[in-house]
């Protein structure tokens, strides 16, 4: 199993592109989500991609560490929160 990062990235009105990397290496295709917390729900589904047990979760440079599929699916809500909160309080 193994750990790649999610990056998730404001793309307009009520839209965050999602990516994921391995490394430098992007893995898959990009989504759109209406939500951040949608693009952490999502991707803690496994996003499709085969093998994955965690993702190192980025919103405007800032990082929830690596969190667990699992607790993708049961607190993106809470995670999309503590996102905003970082990005927002060390501008």
């Amino acid at each position: 199993m193994s750990v790649l990062t999610l990056h998730i990235r404001p793309e307009g009105a009520q839209q965050y592109l999602a990516r994921v990397f391995d490394g430098k290496l992007l893995v898959g295709v990009p989504t759109v989500h209406a939500q951040i917390h949608g693009a952490i729900e999502a991707y803690g589904s496994g996003g499709g991609i085969q093998g994955v047990s965690a993702f190192n979760i980025w919103y405007g440079g800032w990082s929830v560490g690596a969190i667990p599929l699992a607790r993708m699916r049961t607190e993106s809500t809470d995670l999309a929160k503590r996102l905003l909160v970082l990005s927002a309080v060390v501008r």
